[in-house]
C-alpha cells in the first residue's frame, strides 16, 4: 500500500515518490486486473493462477473416458487397466515488459514538494494506463506474434477444425474443436437474440452445471441487449464486478460484458464491422480458461527499485510480468461470428 514519506531535497527524493505512488500491482497483479474486465472476470472465478516454476504452461485435456468404471453384478471381476486419458496442450511463458525513467534534468526541475508530487502522478497515470491497455489489447490480438501471448480469438476459433492449440492440431480431435456458430443472428437484443446464445452456451456444457458463464461482445450488440433487457425489466448486473465499476449484466449464471469497438492508438479489439454491424460473441467456460503467472514475474516493479541506465542522465524503474492465456479444453468454449446488434 502506498505510504507517507518524508520531504527531503537529495536527488533520491524523487525516485522515492514514484516508488510509493506508482501503481500497486501487487500479488496477483490487481492494480492492471482491477482495469480489464476479462481479467476481473478470471479472478472473481479463481481462475487467476500462479506457477512456481517450469519452462512452460501445459494443460492436460481429457480425451476419452476411463474404461476402469462400470456397472456390473457384484461378484463380477472389476476392471483395473492403465488409462492414458490425457493430451497435453504446450503454452510458452511470455515476458511482459516496461520501465518507469526520471532523468536528472527533471528530477532538478521538479525539487519543489508541489512540483515533485504532481511529476509522480504524471509518471503513475501513464503507467496506470498504459499497462492494462497493452494486455487487453494483447488478448484480441486476432495474429499474436511470436513474443505475444495467446489470445481470445486463438484460444476460440472462428475455424475449430483447423490450425493448432497448444502445439496438437485441431483436425479430428473434438476435444480441441470449440463452438463456433457462424447462422446469422437477426438481433441480439431480442428473444431470439438471446436463445440463440443461450443454446450455444448449451451446446459447449461439459456437463450441466459446467458450461459457458463469462460473455463478451461488442459494445454495440451489448447496448442493444442492455435495451432489451432494461424494457423487460430484466436487467441485473454482477454484483461482484459492479464493485469494480464494470458495467455488466447478470442473467442466471452467465456473466456478460463488452469490449470498446471505438479505441484509439491502434490497439486491437473485438471483431466488429462497423459497415455491417456484424460482430463476435465469445463465450468462455472458466473452469477451462485461465491466466497464469510465473511466481518470480508475477506482476513485478524492480525490488532493487531503480538502476542508473548506462552512459545516460536517465534512471529506470523495470517491470515485468511472465504470463500466457491458457485453457484445459478448448471444446468448452465458444464464439458466434454473425451477430447483429
Amino acid at each position: 500500500m502506498p505510504t507517507n514519506i518524508p520531504y527531503a531535497n537529495t536527488d533520491s527524493i524523487l525516485e522515492s515518490l514514484v516508488l510509493h505512488t506508482l501503481p500497486d500491482f501487487g500479488e496477483h497483479g490487481d492494480g492492471i486486473i482491477n482495469y480489464n474486465f476479462l481479467l476481473s472476470a478470471l479472478r472473481e472465478k479463481k481462475r487467476f493462477r500462479e506457477v512456481e516454476g517450469g519452462l512452460e504452461f501445459w494443460k492436460g485435456v481429457i480425451k476419452q473416458e476411463s474404461s476402469n468404471f462400470k456397472w456390473q453384478a457384484h461378484t463380477d471381476t472389476m476392471n483395473a487397466n492403465l488409462q492414458d486419458p490425457v493430451e497435453r496442450l504446450r503454452f510458452a511463458i511470455k515476458t511482459f515488459t516496461g520501465s518507469v525513467v526520471i532523468n536528472k534534468l527533471h528530477e532538478a526541475q521538479n525539487k519543489g514538494r508541489a512540483m515533485m508530487k504532481n511529476f509522480a502522478q504524471t509518471l503513475r497515470d501513464q503507467a496506470e494506463s498504459t499497462i492494462p491497455n497493452a494486455f487487453n489489447s494483447a488478448f484480441w490480438n486476432t495474429t499474436p506474434g511470436a513474443n505475444e501471448p495467446e489470445s481470445i480469438p486463438t484460444l476460440i476459433s472462428s475455424t475449430p477444425t483447423v490450425g493448432t492449440i497448444g502445439g496438437l492440431g485441431r483436425a479430428g480431435r473434438l476435444e480441441l474443436q470449440n463452438g463456433a456458430y457462424t447462422t446469422a443472428v437477426a438481433s441480439i437484443g431480442s428473444q431470439a437474440g438471446v436463445a440463440a446464445m443461450k443454446q450455444r452456451q448449451i451446446n459447449q456444457a461439459v456437463t450441466s452445471n459446467d458450461m459457458v458463464d463469462i460473455v463478451i461482445m461488442p459494445d454495440v450488440h451489448y447496448g442493444s441487449l442492455v435495451g432489451y433487457l432494461s424494457t423487460l425489466n430484466r436487467y441485473r448486473p454482477d454484483e461482484r464486478l459492479a464493485k469494480l465499476d464494470f458495467d455488466t449484466i447478470n442473467i442466471g449464471n452467465t456473466v456478460i460484458s463488452f469490449e470498446n469497438t471505438n479505441v484509439k492508438g491502434g490497439a486491437n479489439t473485438i471483431a466488429y464491422n462497423s459497415t455491417t454491424t456484424v460482430g463476435s460473441i465469445y463465450g468462455l467456460n472458466s473452469k477451462h480458461f485461465l491466466f497464469e503467472c510465473l511466481k518470480d514475474g508475477n506482476f513485478i516493479w524492480n525490488p532493487e527499485g531503480f538502476e542508473r541506465v548506462p552512459l545516460t542522465l536517465n534512471k529506470a524503474l523495470y517491470f515485468w510480468v511472465f504470463c500466457n492465456l491458457t485453457t484445459n479444453l478448448p471444446r468448452a468454449h465458444f464464439v458466434m461470428t454473425n451477430v447483429q446488434p
